[in-house]
């Protein structure tokens, strides 16, 4: 059996040999990684295709595949994902024999915990693989979603200007500031262009394979009104209200998994971490003061081990898995801060030089030689404190300076286009409306407002005057809502009823834009109290302890030094989730580590004056 299979993979690689020889394509690094990427199908194919048939029947992998949108076969794939497994798990016991061969891992607990990372990483590496259609689908839904009452708004405006289908599909896949329904106007362009299928027939199958159960139904809904002949426009309107309606309330679910997720990090991350740097005092200062007592003790031997592991490895772990639920759960757009992580990149060497500065003047310098002395302690964690406030500093300042003068845009952009629709009424054009209204004062949309205004005085058209107007904004909703105005202009002609259903549809989006944004920042405070108690209740408890068994402080010096060092680190993961939870981006988290930081300077220092440490 196995050599009838070793014999067709021999077979197909040396066909796959011969059609690179006849290649007439060049020899590019591209094309030898097409070539390793197709061997190693070709590979896993042979040895793996009928048990990944199995699985995929089992599984109904076609079908997870396609709702994810990946253009793969299901066999293919799962039998890729049982390859990398197979080398996964030849290369972790390759090493984990050859660890045992050079007496690395010599003791039966060494030994366990060994065959557990094996077995653990194998099982990741397999699990991970064969989910990730599973991510990829639901990612799918949930962005899809997030765009689905502005992809409405946008098409009933765009049906009302009298545009059909395929030229509302053909405007949308050029659309920058969508993101998931750009891709799903792509998929039907193609299944277009590539198939032949009319745009009816080719939106109905992209729909029908659809996660969104809820885009399902708007679209599939659209194209029976389409065949049917019936009021397109006016079931476009309904749906929208019913949407938007039905966003609202999910508004809230959203901001009550919010508050769970920073629940539960506050009680594993501060009330369990309590608990268990109760327990770890505890046990230090029982050991210290037993080996104090023994006759001849001259050194006190405290394990810091489970402390270090759980402050450097469990908490920032923690951490990054509650900012993951939040990004999953929160509503996203394509508008990114990517110049915010370019500054705090090219602001690395500063931080360093900051870590280097401080360190020589607290003469904690000896630390790094070995010497561990509550002073070299001290120096060490303020040292760590003020670089990471300073790799912090420029980041935030880069986010603020973005968003900065943003605060009330969203009202005021309906604000704008409600009497934009009024001034078009009067029948002046579209154009000598927004000249008009750019005299007006609609707060911190007035810059980008009088620009347009300017712009469209000098004579340039709508197109270019719009898009100067919007240059440097970082608001999506204010950017889609100047996109849809000029599309109903160009396309409907400005009419004030396409107008006036962008401005009545953008008052009610920009409503809940606003409830959403409301409500998530008051979810910042639990991280504020977590980085108070972490900072000051273990060392507190620990001198308590120390003076009533009568052990010197100088004795629990390792178990200071992770206790306050693991608050400069997790304080700063503190501030990062908190940006995420308020703002939806971790970029707004680097002003929330700021104030955390010095939160926890401020707490340290107290402690450190209260138990004699400084």
């Amino acid at each position: 059996m196995k050599s009838s299979r070793l014999r067709r993979a021999l077979t197909k690689l040396s066909w796959f040999k011969r059609r690179a020889k006849t290649s007439t394509r060049p020899s590019t690094s591209a094309s030898r990684e097409v070539t390793l990427g197709e061997f190693f199908s070709i590979l896993a194919l042979a040895l793996f295709e009928r048990v990944s048939r199995g699985l995929v029947k089992a599984l109904e992998f076609d079908r997870v595949l396609s709702r994810a949108g990946l253009s793969i076969h299901p066999v293919k794939y799962v039998a890729n994902t049982l390859m990398i497994t197979t080398f996964t798990a030849v290369s972790s016991v390759a090493c984990f024999l050859g660890l045992v061969f050079i007496g690395t891992l010599k003791t039966t607990l060494e030994l366990v915990v060994g065959v557990l990372v094996v077995v653990v990483l194998n099982v990741l590496v397999f699990a991970a693989t064969l989910t990730y259609p599973y991510m990829r689908s639901s990612s799918r839904r949930v962005e899809t979603e997030n765009e689905l009452p502005y992809f409405l708004a946008y098409l009933s405006t765009m049906t009302r200007g009298g545009l059909s289908l395929d030229r509302v599909l053909s405007r949308v896949a050029e659309l920058r500031v969508f993101k998931a329904i750009r891709l799903e106007a792509l998929r039907v362009l193609t299944r277009i262009k590539a198939y032949g299928e009319d745009p009816i027939t080719a939106v109905e199958k992209i729909a029908l394979n659809h996660p969104s159960s809820r885009f399902r139904d708007v679209i599939l809904g659209y194209t029976t009104t389409l065949k049917s002949g019936g009021d397109v426009v006016h079931y476009l309107e309904v749906r929208t209200r019913e949407i938007i309606e039905s966003r609202a309330n999910e508004i809230k679910a959203i901001i009550g998994r919010l508050t769970s997720f920073l629940e539960i990090y506050t009680i594993f991350g501060v009330i369990i971490a309590l608990a268990l740097y109760v327990f770890f005092v505890v046990q230090a200062t029982t050991t210290a003061a037993q080996a104090l007592r023994a006759p001849g003790a001259l050194t006190v031997p405290i394990d810091v081990t489970a402390p270090a592991l759980y402050n450097f490895l469990v908490l920032p772990m923690l951490g990054l898995t509650i900012a993951l639920a939040i990004h999953i759960s929160q509503p996203r757009t394509p508008i990114g801060y990517s110049e915010v992580y370019l500054t705090m990149l090219s602001w690395l060497p500063v931080p360093v030089l900051v870590f280097i500065l401080v360190l020589i003047a607290t003469s904690g310098v000896d630390i790094l030689f070995g010497k561990l002395t509550l002073r070299g302690v001290v120096g060490l964690v303020y040292a760590m404190l003020f670089s990471l406030i300073a790799l912090s500093i420029p980041p935030a300042v880069k986010h603020r300076s973005i968003v900065r003068g943003y605060r009330g845009i969203i009202k005021a952009t309906a604000d704008f286009l409600r009497d934009l629709s009024e001034l078009r009424k009067t029948g002046l054009s579209p154009e000598k409306c927004i000249i008009l209204t750019s005299s007006r004062d609609y707060r911190s949309l007035t810059p980008i407002v009088e620009r347009a205004g300017v712009s469209l005085s000098i004579g340039l058209n709508l197109e270019e005057a719009l898009r100067r107007a919007l240059r440097g904004c970082k608001e999506w909703f204010v950017i889609a809502s100047f996109r849809f105005l000029a599309d109903s202009i160009i396309v409907g002609g400005g009419s004030p009823e396409i107008i006036d259903v962008l401005a009545r549809f953008t008052q009610t989006l920009s409503e809940l834009e606003e409830e959403t944004r409301r409500r998530m920042k008051t979810q910042i405070i639990l991280p504020y109290l977590g980085a108070i108690l972490l900072s000051s209740m273990p060392m507190i408890l620990l001198y308590m302890l120390l003076a009533l068994a009568r052990v010197p402080v100088v004795v629990a010096t390792p178990l200071i030094f992770v206790l306050a060092m693991g608050a400069v680190l997790n304080s700063f993961v503190m501030g990062l989730i908190a940006g995420k939870a308020s703002e939806a981006t971790l970029a707004a988290g680097f002003l929330h580590a700021i104030l955390l930081e010095v939160v926890t300077g401020v707490s340290l220092f107290t402690t450190f004056k209260l138990i004699g440490v400084i």
